[in-house]
C-alpha cells in the first residue's frame, strides 16, 4: 500500500481488504479497551468478519449484553439520533471537502493578490488595466487595509512617545545671592570674572621653554 494519507473508500482488491482488516482489527480493539478503561464507560464492539462463524466481541459477553440492553431501553428517536448510513457519511465527507477546497481557493487568492502588490512595488508591473474587474477591486480593497494598519500603528507609536526634556538654566542663586556665599550678587561675580579676563595673558614662551630651545610651553 501507498504511504501517506489513507483514502476513506471502499477497498476494490479483496486481498488489500482482508489484508486491511486483519492489520486494522486489532487497533480497534486495543482502542476500545483503553477508552472503557481511561475514562469508566461501558464500551460494546461488535465485528463480524466475512468468512468467520463467530464475531469479534471488545469486552465481556456480559458487559456487551448489558450495553445492548441499555441501548434497547432508549426511544426510537434517541437511537437513531447519532447513526450515520452511508449516504450521511457520504455528505459529511462531501461538506468537509467542500469547507477545505474553501480555504484553499482563499488563501490562493490572497497569493495572487500579494504577488500583484509585489510586482508593482517592485517595478516589473506599469499598470494595472489588463487585471479583471474583482481582481482590482481585491488589490484596492488590500492596499487599503495595509494602509490603515500603518496608520494606526503610527498614530499607536506617536501617543506613547515621550517628550524631550526641556533645559532650565539655574540662576537664583547667581540673581538673588544666597547665605551660603555671604550674601554676595552676581555683580560681584561678574566683576571677579571681569577682573579675570582682563588680566593680561602671556601667550610667548616660557623662559623653562625659551632654554629648551621650545616655541610652545611644555605641557
Amino acid at each position: 500500500m501507498e504511504k501517506g494519507r489513507l483514502k476513506i473508500q471502499w477497498i476494490v482488491d479483496n486481498r488489500k481488504r482482508k489484508a486491511m482488516l486483519r492489520r486494522r482489527l486489532p487497533i480497534l480493539l486495543k482502542k476500545a479497551r483503553e477508552l472503557a478503561a481511561l475514562c469508566d464507560v461501558s464500551v460494546c464492539l461488535i465485528v463480524y468478519c466475512p468468512g468467520e462463524a463467530w464475531p469479534v466481541v471488545c469486552g465481556s459477553p456480559d458487559g456487551a449484553a448489558n450495553v445492548l440492553r441499555q441501548y434497547r431501553d432508549l426511544p426510537s428517536l434517541g437511537r437513531v439520533k447519532n447513526v450515520l448510513d452511508g449516504e450521511d457519511f457520504l455528505k459529511q465527507m462531501i461538506d468537509k471537502a467542500r469547507a477545505e477546497l474553501s480555504i484553499v481557493q482563499r488563501q490562493r487568492r490572497d497569493l495572487e493578490i500579494n504577488l500583484v502588490i509585489t510586482d508593482f512595488l517592485a517595478g516589473r508591473r506599469k499598470s494595472f488595466d489588463y487585471l479583471p474587474t474583482d481582481m482590482i477591486a481585491s488589490v484596492r480593497c488590500k492596499v487599503r487595509n495595509k494602509l490603515e494598519a500603518v496608520n494606526a500603528r503610527l498614530q499607536e507609536l506617536r501617543s506613547v512617545a515621550r517628550p524631550a526634556p526641556q533645559y532650565v538654566p539655574m540662576v537664583d542663586n547667581l540673581a538673588t545671592g544666597s547665605s551660603s556665599n555671604g550674601g554676595k550678587s552676581l555683580s560681584a561675580a561678574g566683576r571677579r570674572d571681569d577682573d579675570w579676563t582682563s588680566k593680561p595673558q602671556n601667550d610667548g614662551p616660557t623662559p623653562k621653554s625659551a632654554a629648551l630651545g621650545l616655541d610652545t610651553p611644555p605641557y
